[in-house]
């Protein structure tokens, strides 16, 4: 059944620990729909005894027709379940198809959690894609782990007298800013244009932290994690190019997993590359953080197929590419 909120911060807080990342919680999913405004946060529970199936996404509209789809939010999403009886998810994916039929929804994409594995609770079809980062925060020397590229890379920021500080949720505008000037210098896809509102719904949740490098009075990166009592998570970060010249942001991820390891979290996941490529250079600056790895795949289905290979049809007719999924979105 379809929830309200408070009753799926409920049925959230009773999965299992291991599968309770931030990412998944009923407050992240209502700040991701800020995003776009055609995006509805909805929240799916299915219920057997004890067992729980758990299903936080957004439902949007498909432009130029009476179909509904449904998205992940961003970066991760998926379903999660209590149990992995495969009778059980069987029945709660049948309760969800007849829901699905219910909103008429076309098709659906979703963005697995690498550490969740969630891809074990999906029916759909499921692609693998490209390695991840997580850091063991329960090892003793989290310093002496860093590759050598790294810790050379902290001690230079360190001899250049680089501010570190935590802010509160006062500092999001501040944050915002810097981010849209590094996405401008990226000149980054729309998407990952954050509203003001998407900071302020975080910023109303106790499970962030923001945290700021500044030289003298200059800000020059910040990152914004977040984080429940078993896991922290490498969500948002920019840099100026003097801050990427100093190495803020290695300075920045070191004293996060110090954090992380003080607010008790077992992991923390820094998440991939921006493309598949072995070589990507993101991929390459996280990856001397750790040694860990742990798989990013994503999900399809699709729920009316005759009307979906219509519109595929007719999408490709009129001269547009059609190998996402969800072809009609930007």
């Amino acid at each position: 059944m379809q929830l309200d909120f408070y009753q799926a911060e409920s049925a959230f807080n009773q999965l299992p620990g291991y599968l309770q990342h931030p990412h998944f919680h009923p407050r992240y999913v209502i700040a991701d729909a800020w995003r776009d405004r055609d995006l509805q946060p909805v929240f799916f529970v299915y219920r057997e005894g004890a067992a729980l199936y758990y299903y936080a996404f957004h439902l949007g509209r498909v432009p130029g027709a009476e179909w509904r789809d449904i998205q992940a939010p961003y970066p991760y999403g998926g379903p999660l379940s209590s149990s992995a009886d495969s009778g059980f998810l069987a029945r709660a994916g049948r309760e969800f198809e007849h829901w699905c039929r219910e909103q008429k929804v076309l098709a659906e994409f979703v963005r697995f959690h690498p550490l969740a594995e969630n891809w074990r609770f999906f029916a759909g079809g499921i692609q693998d894609l490209r390695d991840t980062v997580w850091i063991d925060l329960e090892q003793e020397a989290l310093f002496k782990s860093f590759s050598s590229r790294v810790k050379n890379a902290i001690r230079k920021a360190e001899k250049s007298q680089l501010d570190l500080e935590w802010q509160s949720a006062a500092a999001c505008p501040r944050f915002l800013s810097l981010y849209r000037q590094a996405m401008d210098g990226l000149l980054a896809d729309r998407f990952y244009y954050f509203p003001r509102t998407y900071f302020e719904e975080l910023g109303r949740w106790g499970q962030f932290r923001l945290l700021f490098c500044r030289k003298e009075d200059e800000l020059i990166g910040a990152s914004l994690f977040l984080y429940n009592a078993r896991m922290m998570e490498y969500h948002l970060a920019a840099s100026t190019p003097e801050g990427r010249r100093l190495n803020a942001g290695a300075l920045l991820l070191a004293q996060a997993a110090e954090e992380g390891r003080r607010l008790g979290c077992r992991r923390m996941h820094l998440g991939g590359g921006t493309d598949n490529r072995a070589d990507n250079s993101l991929l390459f600056f996280k990856s001397g953080f750790s040694k860990h790895r742990a798989r990013f795949k994503i999900g399809r289905r699709i729920h009316r197929a005759a009307d979906y290979y219509r519109m595929l049809a007719e999408w490709k007719a009129q001269g547009h590419a059609g190998e996402r999924i969800l072809f009609y979105r930007p």
